[in-house]
């Protein structure tokens, strides 16, 4: 699907601050701290820029998965698709209602959340298909916002069930961060050019996965096997706000996307050290 500039009045960069096994009771489901930091440019080795180069727009995430184990990757895709409600619910907040809609299904329409299903049942885990398309529905009937809160709480619950069966996974939820990071990365490249933001859809998408992977980093610092690595890869993200910038401001600002690709190369260098 081909995606065009859209307007949007965004909000500035924030680490997502409600777990997903707590959304189905918390609402609004999202609460952001504000922090600002000037946009600067980052060094990448070239090798690090595949996703940069080679991938943009929803191929931001086409083949992001290939070469990993299957734990990751069933982890990583339930992370993306995920993702897509994060960035369709900020659009609606802002007032985007059919942007938002149009994200949401994205999932289903390109084929990807039949794929996931039918892992997440391989798992013994319930479909969250219902789950999603109640979150949609609240969006195309113009419900208020502690409603479509409250359904994407119940898509985030369905979601952290799913990847419940990978719990004792620590590597391969690690690495699904790491291929969450590289499908923003790619999202974000193709959603600028020339320094401008064309592609505001994919921008955010690209902000809602790097948000949703600080997230799940919060929770693997809390296990044994990666309490040393996990607070290193959350510091390497605290610079993805020099990409977003101040996302309060009435223009999106675009940073250099090789900012997102350096975090990622230096997240998968971490997550070597677990084991």
């Amino acid at each position: 699907m081909t995606l065009t500039p859209r307007p949007t009045q965004p909000r500035r960069w924030t680490s997502l601050a409600i777990a997903s096994v707590t959304l189905a009771t918390a609402a609004p489901a999202l609460a952001y701290q504000h922090r600002q930091t000037p946009p600067v440019t980052l060094s990448v080795p070239e090798a690090r820029l595949w996703l940069v180069q080679d991938q943009g727009g929803e191929a931001g995430e086409a083949g992001i998965t290939d070469n990993a184990t299957s734990d990751a990757a069933y982890l990583a895709e339930l992370l993306i698709i995920e993702g897509h409600m994060l960035a369709a619910r900020d659009l609606y907040a802002r007032g985007q209602a059919a942007e938002a809609v149009e994200l949401s299904v994205h999932p289903q329409e390109e084929g990807s959340l039949a794929a996931l299903v039918t892992d997440i049942l391989a798992h013994n885990a319930p479909d969250p298909t219902a789950a999603i398309a109640a979150f949609t529905a609240t969006m195309q009937n113009a419900a208020p916002q502690a409603e479509v809160d409250a359904a994407l709480a119940a898509v985030s619950q369905a979601f952290a069930t799913a990847a419940a069966v990978e719990d004792d996974q620590v590597r391969a939820r690690f690495d699904a961060v790491v291929l969450l990071l590289k499908a923003a990365a790619g999202e974000y490249a193709a959603a600028i050019e020339g320094g401008t933001v064309t592609d505001a859809m994919g921008w955010h998408e690209a902000y809602s996965f790097v948000a949703l992977a600080r997230l799940r980093m919060q929770g693997l610092a809390a296990l044994p096997l990666s309490a040393k690595a996990a607070p290193k890869a959350a510091a390497a993200m605290d610079e993805a706000q020099a990409a977003f910038g101040d996302i309060m401001a009435p223009t999106l600002l675009a940073g250099d996307p090789e900012i997102l690709a350096s975090i990622a190369a230096r997240v998968e260098l971490i997550a070597s050290s677990v084991r």
